[in-house]
């Protein structure tokens, strides 16, 4: 069902919200939150999605605001229209492409970007980080360790086995001290960032990419940017946090 509802932009608990208040029917408010679940915090936020994604519409009733779900047999109208809509909008930029070409800074910093979506994905991402001679990295033993178990151990074995060199500052956590007392050596420095220092993403930079990867409860996701000037800018971040705790 989900990936009828992600044509619309809804993600799960916004679709689960949708889909209570069509077996509820037209109500006010506050009764389809309480029925599907809702905190209040949440509320208008999801009804401001469902508003906006067309599918859902509110009325007042007595001063109380109500909402009324699209009947479902007009779902595919509105995905028909998003079609035309898109139809169209891609003929006009093709229509006026020349002219907004002409407008690009020859100069412009242009990265290619790459994304990876699932372990497989990212394991393959994960290979390419792999060829690389050297590079620094910061990231969290512990979602790797769990989500990509294989290479927790491979990265920093196939490393040292070809001779490259590495700097990578870890968040603190006990698979953190346990890879820093495996594989630490004079070409593979390894520190641990201070309690309370953590990062939503794990960083790997290399002489002309940056990969960025991120962990969900379920799966992985990552994306390669591949620039040579972005990627020089990320490491000089990385030697100034590393002159702070490159040797904690």
């Amino acid at each position: 069902m989900q990936d009828i509802f992600a044509q619309f932009h809804l993600d799960e608990k916004e679709t689960g919200a949708f889909l209570e208040l069509v077996k509820l029917g037209a109500s006010p408010v506050s009764a389809w939150a309480k029925h599907a679940g809702i905190n209040r915090s949440s509320t208008y936020v999801i009804l401001d999605r469902l508003v906006a994604a067309g599918v859902v519409s509110l009325f007042a009733h007595r001063g109380i605001m109500h909402a009324k779900p699209l009947p479902v047999t007009d779902l595919p109208a509105i995905l028909e229209r998003k079609r035309r809509e898109i139809d169209e909008t891609r003929a006009i930029l093709l229509s006026r492409l020349g002219e907004l070409t002409k407008l690009e800074a020859t100069h412009a910093i242009r990265p290619t970007v790459q994304f990876y979506e699932g372990p497989a994905r990212v394991a393959f991402m994960y290979e390419e980080v792999l060829k690389e001679p050297s590079f620094v990295s910061v990231f969290h033993p512990g979602r790797v360790k769990g989500m990509m178990p294989e290479y927790f151990h491979k990265i920093p074995l196939t490393l040292k086995a070809r001779g490259g060199r590495a700097k990578e500052l870890l968040v603190r956590c006990s698979e953190a001290e346990e890879y820093r007392k495996l594989y630490a050596s004079a070409k593979h420095n390894i520190s641990l960032l201070p309690k309370g220092i953590t990062f939503s993403s794990d960083t790997i930079i290399t002489k002309q990419k940056i990969y960025l990867v991120g962990y969900g409860k379920d799966t992985v996701v990552a994306t390669e940017i591949w620039n040579g000037e972005l990627a020089q800018t990320q490491s000089a971040l990385f030697d100034l946090f590393w002159s702070t705790y490159g040797r904690s």
